[in-house]
């Protein structure tokens, strides 16, 4: 499955208006800023860094597309919360920070290609985390995430509510609060503007170590 999904990255590329995503260059890789480390139950370590924290980006806010290309430039990824644990850790960091929302880099299946029968319907079976390729577990059920069990109209995330505006909310941001819900995963319109997190792409490292000979990342 998640070799599937691998193939659908590259879809994702061409979003909106021919915008594509970033490769990474080798020098911002090596200068890259990490503010956390985190083991998960797995025992994969993880380097992240948090758009609040540091001061040049402290107050940025972008779209979903440009948040995973800052972080792709330096060999990272919008956020993958593939664990409960990584989960709980990222919310601890939002509720820390105060922060009102962010992006991570989950994604609806919802461009060409995403017609496949184990997609449909796209709003239950066709979200993945596009910064690993992992798929998520279908949204209609609730242990297998941490969406809201309510929203803009009262109903369960993800309730693609911006649509009937022809808005489809393809990208997943955690909120913080704003429905008196915790901190929880909402489905959100990917050209609305948020902080974001990074982290590190094993894919991308290897990808740029293996053309830099020598280069310390």
């Amino acid at each position: 499955m998640k070799a599937a999904f691998l193939v659908l990255l590259g879809l994702v590329a061409v979003a909106t208006a021919q915008r594509r995503l970033a490769l990474p260059d080798p020098r911002s890789c090596a200068s890259r800023v990490r503010h956390a480390s985190y083991r998960d139950a797995r025992g994969v370590a993880h380097s992240y860094f948090f758009s609040w924290e540091h001061q040049p980006t402290r107050n940025l806010e972008v779209d979903w597309l440009d948040a995973r290309n800052i972080c792709r430039r330096h060999c990272m990824d919008a956020v993958s919360l593939e664990t409960p644990q990584e989960n709980e850790f990222i919310k601890q960091r939002i509720a820390r920070g105060n922060i009102r929302y962010i992006w991570t880099s989950g994604r609806k299946c919802n461009f060409n290609g995403c017609d496949r029968p184990d997609l449909q319907p796209q709003n239950v079976n066709g979200w993945f985390w596009s910064g690993s390729g992992a798929k998520i577990g279908p949204t209609n059920q609730r242990n297998t995430g941490d969406w809201s069990h309510t929203g803009g109209y009262g109903t369960p995330q993800p309730d693609n509510r911006e649509a009937a505006q022809g808005n489809d909310e393809s990208c997943l941001s955690i909120l913080n609060n704003f429905y008196n819900d915790g901190i929880k995963w909402h489905d959100v319109a990917c050209h609305h503007v948020k902080p974001f997190v990074c982290e590190d792409s094993d894919e991308l490292l290897n990808f740029v170590a293996s053309r830099n000979p020598g280069i310390r990342l």
